[in-house]
């Protein structure tokens, strides 16, 4: 296996909790006062957060930040085992510390047209930043986002942001909310709706499920859209050094040219989370 070479300086932050509240069923909002990071944060990058002093959890835990507003960074986060339950008992002015901010964030177009934000669940939090400097940028430029759940519970969490600069198109797989269906099925509807042109100088930013994540790649590469992927993986250290969420990419550079493909393999935590979808390899190809 190769891997491509990089390297990260990581810095570790002492960080007080300003406001840890649910928004959904399940989800916590997190507002965390450190100046050092807000200051440095890019959409598309994460923390890695420490949740416990004891040896169980171990490992930090990886979360997206959703947003920063001068000394605050934001995260939401899904209670989904001991380490998410422990965080959803913090309180204000608890003192924690994370890791970050880490990875390679989202590209913003100079001169962008329409951005498609495509998420599913949790996966909007990067989007969400990713929003608010669209809007600070490039004020004029059309955005629109797809959001997708299986219930209209795991949308709820969205209302806690608006209003949000963008027009907001929402899909649930039990139809309580919206379309009916996936919202990767009403995001190829709605590109139908587009002039050759409005796609010419589109552009798709997206993160959810793998199985999304793949849909979303093969919508942009039928269309010519470029494509951005932020890619959800299981993180042990998030700085790249246990390689343990490396992904196949396609390698311009030579590496590995077996059955005569060249490939590359790329670390999530580090050379990602964010990839152009057209250099990602999927596991059928």
């Amino acid at each position: 296996m190769v891997v491509k070479e990089h390297t990260q300086k990581p810095s570790i932050h002492a960080a007080e909790i300003v406001c840890n509240r649910a928004i959904a069923p399940g989800v916590f909002r997190m507002r965390v006062r450190c100046p050092a990071a807000s200051c440095q944060a890019l959409p598309g990058q994460f923390i890695m957060l420490r949740v416990s002093d004891q040896s169980a959890p171990l490992l930090r835990r990886p979360f997206s930040l959703c947003g920063t507003d001068g000394e605050i960074i934001e995260i939401i986060y899904r209670v989904a085992g001991k380490g998410t339950a422990i965080m959803a008992a913090w309180k204000e002015p608890q003192e924690i510390n994370f890791v970050g901010p880490l990875g390679t964030g989202f590209s913003i177009p100079g001169d962008p047209g329409t951005a498609f934000l495509v998420a599913g669940g949790i996966g909007i939090a990067p989007l969400l930043l990713l929003l608010q400097h669209l809007g600070e940028q490039h004020p004029g430029a059309g955005r629109k986002i797809f959001m997708g759940g299986k219930t209209a519970d795991d949308i709820r969490l969205l209302d806690d942001f608006k209003p949000l600069p963008a027009d907001i198109l929402i899909a649930t797989e039990d139809g309580a909310a919206g379309f009916r269906g996936l919202v990767t099925d009403l995001f190829a509807q709605q590109l139908e709706k587009c002039t050759p042109r409005e796609l010419q100088k589109a552009d798709i930013f997206s993160c959810g499920p793998p199985a999304m994540a793949q849909v979303v790649s093969a919508i942009a590469a039928r269309r010519g859209i470029s494509c951005q992927l932020s890619l959800e993986a299981n993180m042990a250290c998030g700085i790249g050094a246990c390689l343990g969420c490396a992904v196949k990419t396609r390698s311009r550079a030579g590496a590995d040219e077996t059955d005569g493909r060249t490939f590359l393999y790329q670390r999530v935590c580090a050379e990602g989370p964010v990839f152009d979808s057209s250099e990602l390899v999927w596991e059928e190809e």
